[in-house]
């Protein structure tokens, strides 16, 4: 896709950029490279490996010119130091309290961003990511439910019921859509991603009130995972909820 392709790009000038010449590439110096950029960046492990992937990759091309040994391998067997601190992954977020969820609820309201209110409320009735609700379509819902067809897995693809609480703002918007989705008005990034833009406005605004990187929009779908299962839903039917 154009975002890995982007994201392979960057990584192989990071390098170039600490390495301007090939037989600067040892690996020692890259170990060095490496360590300074957990630990004087802060860089998960994960964009970090990441990065020596894209390196890698480069310098396997760079054997098939015969621009370098044949038998070098300047980026593996490193030996990376432990991230103290990463917050990355699905595993090292948290879930929203149900009182902060509504307070962020407010708070957009408040503010006037009647589609980032819309977003949360759709969120925190659903337990949808925020890609599935961005890209979700007028002709997806139903009067009870509606289908959830993009996500990132193959049981993603669900029908998910429409919570009574919801009804009303699920009726409005599929009422007041201009351009057949639901969330309607929001533009497409260069990856043809609809959740960039609010997703950001969601950020400042979880980050006014108080909440670190360990609080993201994924945490709402946490948040109803958690309620859910407290109040004895089966797993399996939660799972076919969420996805």
């Amino acid at each position: 896709t154009q975002r890995t392709k982007d994201a392979r790009l960057s990584d192989v000038q990071r390098m170039a950029h600490r390495f301007p010449t090939l037989n600067e590439i040892r690996r020692k110096d890259v170990q060095v490279w490496a360590a300074s950029l957990i630990e004087s960046e802060g860089l998960a492990g994960n964009t970090m490996r990441r990065i020596l992937t894209a390196c890698r990759e480069y310098w396997k091309y760079l054997k098939a010119l015969e621009l370098v040994p044949d038998d070098s391998a300047p980026f593996d067997g490193l030996n990376l130091p432990k991230v103290k601190h990463s917050i990355r992954g699905g595993d090292k977020r948290k879930a929203f309290t149900p009182g902060q969820v509504v307070e962020l609820l407010n708070k957009a309201v408040e503010k006037e961003d009647q589609q980032l209110a819309d977003l949360i409320r759709l969120g925190m009735w659903t337990g949808a990511r925020i890609e599935s609700l961005c890209s979700l379509k007028v002709e997806d819902v139903r009067e009870q439910s509606f289908m959830v067809n993009e996500d990132k897995t193959e049981a993603g693809t669900r029908e998910v019921p429409i919570h009574s609480k919801l009804k009303s703002t699920m009726d409005r918007l599929v009422k007041d859509s201009k351009d057949g989705y639901i969330l309607s008005g929001l533009t497409f990034n260069k990856y043809r991603d609809r959740s960039n833009a609010v997703g950001k406005r969601f950020g400042r605004l979880k980050s006014k009130l108080g909440h670190g990187p360990e609080l993201v929009f994924h945490s709402i779908r946490k948040t109803v995972a958690t309620i859910m299962e407290d109040a004895g839903v089966p797993e399996n039917v939660t799972a076919d909820i969420l996805g």
